[in-house]
């Protein structure tokens, strides 16, 4: 069974369908596990202003960790590798390297023991999706799966935090949690004015990884608006949604989303070279630029103004988190030890620490020094330079095929936020992580399904069936 495509033939596996419906034909609980951590992860933040203890974080940490055990069991159960890397290269060890170098940091002694798990879980666990991803996708229709029900989080999410906003700081603080946990950080001065304005955070804790969710919806939105393979409603409903999620983002009043999202445009931009289609997407921003200015009073807009016109902020905005990170290597070139920047701590944890004995920092560039110190930079260096190139080599491999909508949503999404990881944090919090390294595997398993496909490959053991 085969199917069409702009180039050659992919060959689908007998009994598959190319469609959504493909997670139920194999691995379907793997499947099921990480996007229940998808979806749970992206209401989280909700959950943890209304309950207490550790519920928000078994729900999608758990369903994700269910997801490495079925894995790991399956394959051990039918012979399967764990490992898969395109040929000619060494992307599975680097991956690994990625995972193991911060599990050494296990044995500092002067970190409590639930900080330094929890930080190692934001350092370690979610690469693992990437492996996932190299090993159990096996059609296109698989990853489009995923790429709908991220669009569809998106969109609810977004839908909620425009609400938010609406109704203003009274209500989205209403709870007692609410209002410890969240406190100033959803608040900002309103430029050339003594003012504060709300910033709206929807279902997560805090503004910033709202927006880079809004960032993810959009840029995979986006995708599918300029994959002439797909089907007219599903680009129709691609460009609807776009400028919901883009007054969304605006809202959060989060400038390194706009960073992020005009980066990920460009790689768009380059992927599929500049056509009528990608020239179509102005107008729908600026319908959601409109919007947002009205919603807002142009008080948001004059803050994305204050990041693109004022180099001198801009400058600021960019050398905080190398300033955080120079300092620190200057006192502890191998870092403070894992946790220690508050990064993936539990809130009660962190509030029940000494008064500034976490080193707060933006971006993981300034994460990765206060951590895990020159470690920590190599470990970024291994993903800025020894894997990003790879989803660019698969991006580039799938734009011109049947799977134009993954390549150009997922390498966007990918190399976007995996560039601006000196001013942001997408490697680190669900559900961010998780997609980030789940779709990172997906597309490059795609890229050598397409470009491996031998007789051999043919002759490995066949999935499990569906459970």
């Amino acid at each position: 069974m085969t199917a069409t495509t702009g180039t050659a033939a992919l060959e689908i596996p007998e009994g598959f369908r190319n469609t959504w419906t493909d997670i139920f034909r194999s691995d379907t609980l793997i499947h099921l596990c990480l996007m229940v951590s998808i979806v749970t992860g992206a209401f989280q933040g909700w959950l943890k202003d209304r309950m207490g203890g550790a519920l928000p974080y078994a729900l999608s940490d758990g369903a994700f960790v269910a997801a490495v055990f079925l894995w790991v069991a399956t394959a051990a159960v039918y012979r399967r590798p764990l490992l898969r890397s395109p040929r000619g290269t060494s992307m599975d060890l680097i991956v690994l390297a990625v995972i193991i170098a911060p599990a050494l940091y296990l044995l500092a002694p002067d970190t409590p023991f639930l900080i330094k798990v929890a930080g190692l879980r934001a350092w370690s666990l979610f690469p693992i999706g990437c492996l996932i991803g190299m090993s159990v996708i096996r059609t296109p229709g698989q990853v489009r799966a995923y790429v709908g029900v991220i669009i569809i989080v998106c969109l609810i999410t977004g839908l909620y935090g425009i609400n938010q906003y609406i109704k203003g700081p009274q209500e989205a603080l209403a709870t007692a949690l609410g209002q410890e946990r969240h406190g100033s950080t959803v608040f900002y001065d309103i430029t050339g004015t003594t003012t504060t304005d709300f910033r709206a955070f929807s279902t997560f804790t805090y503004p910033a990884p709202f927006a880079g969710m809004m960032v993810f919806g959009i840029l995979l939105a986006a995708g599918v608006l300029f994959a002439r393979a797909r089907p007219a409603l599903q680009r129709i409903a691609a460009a609807l949604v776009i400028p919901v999620l883009f007054v969304a983002m605006t809202v959060s009043g989060t400038r390194a989303a706009l960073v992020t999202l005009l980066v990920g445009l460009l790689v768009l931009g380059w992927l599929r070279g500049l056509s009528f289609a990608q020239l179509l997407l102005i107008p729908t921003l600026l319908i959601g630029l409109h919007v947002a200015t009205i919603l807002t009073s142009g008080r948001i807009v004059a803050r994305y103004q204050s990041l693109l016109l004022h180099e001198g902020e801009t400058w600021m905005y960019i050398s905080n988190p190398i300033r955080t990170a120079i300092q620190s290597l200057a006192s502890q070139p191998f870092g403070l030890g894992l946790g220690r920047t508050g990064t993936g701590v539990p809130f009660a944890i962190v509030s029940r620490m000494p008064l500034n004995y976490f080193v707060f920092t933006d971006g993981d560039i300034g994460r990765a020094a206060v951590e895990l110190g020159l470690i920590g930079l190599v470990v970024l260096g291994f993903i800025v330079f020894g894997l990003l190139p790879r989803m660019m080599t698969a991006a580039r491999a799938l734009v011109r095929s049947d799977e134009t909508d993954l390549a150009l949503g997922i390498g966007g999404l990918v190399l976007s936020t995996g560039l601006v990881i000196l001013i942001g944090s997408p490697l680190s919090t669900t559900p961010h992580a998780v997609i980030w390294w789940l779709l990172f595997g997906a597309l490059v398993r795609l890229a050598m399904l397409r470009a491996d496909r031998t007789p051999a490959d043919s002759a490995e053991p066949d999935a499990p069936p569906a459970r």
